[in-house]
């Protein structure tokens, strides 16, 4: 299964080609334009890196939803978008209720389990089944560049560190997909993708390697057809 080749979907993330997507109006225009999607109501997270999830149904115009990470919705107008340079873009979709859900996660909404969160509010609000929900883990920095100090140690359990020349990594998507399987998600309903924005320098922007003083990153978009 992977999200990106459903037919019920508009989904997506931009590459470098598209230009960088935090702060530019034009190009997020032009991306979405090029993609046949400027008719939609353009939702963007804001980015706080939390867990808070927020339902977007009421929406009547594009706008940044201030103080979340993760934002979802049942409606086929709206498309829901955040933006990445390393970190986790995470796609929800119900196929039963026809609910989506677009979240982004780095170290601290891993920690935090924005998963859970997320599919909370499908259970709770839409009243979805587990087996129903499918998630796809988007490009993100993957273990091979994912080097962690001693802050984050004790973050996460001494099983998810990989050990290599004497530095220390850790494999977030991993702990996400341990994180969904706990909660009861099947096996089956989980892909993540195996880009790593560090490796793939033409491809994708990356926080990590590039070290530019203003953040440039590509936007992970998704919406109902």
């Amino acid at each position: 299964m992977n999200l990106f080749d459903n037919q019920n979907l508009h989904i997506g993330i931009s590459t470098k080609k598209d230009g960088p997507m935090k702060g530019s109006l034009e190009n997020r225009s032009l991306f979405f334009k090029n993609k046949n999607l400027n008719d939609k109501i353009i939702i963007s997270a804001d980015l706080v890196h939390e867990n808070r999830v927020v339902i977007v149904d009421d929406i009547k115009e594009g706008q940044l939803i201030k103080n979340c990470d993760a934002l979802i919705t049942c409606r086929t107008e709206h498309l829901l978008t955040i933006t990445v340079a390393d970190c986790l873009p995470i796609y929800f979709y119900d196929k039963n209720k026809k609910v989506i859900a677009l979240a982004h996660a780095g170290w601290r909404g891993v920690f935090s389990q924005i998963v859970l969160k997320v599919i909370n509010v499908f259970e709770n609000h839409y009243g979805s089944s587990l087996k129903d929900i499918e998630v796809f883990v988007g490009p993100h920095i993957r273990d091979c560049h994912f080097e962690v100090q001693n802050d984050l140690i004790n973050k996460f359990k001494i099983s998810d560190y990989i050990t290599r020349d004497e530095k220390m990594y850790i494999n977030l998507s991993e702990i996400v997909k341990k994180q969904l399987f706990q909660l009861g998600i099947g096996e089956n309903n989980v892909n993540i993708s195996d880009e790593c924005t560090y490796c793939l320098g033409d491809k994708y922007f990356s926080y990590r390697r590039d070290k530019l003083p203003e953040l440039k990153t590509t936007i992970a978009y998704l919406g109902l057809k």
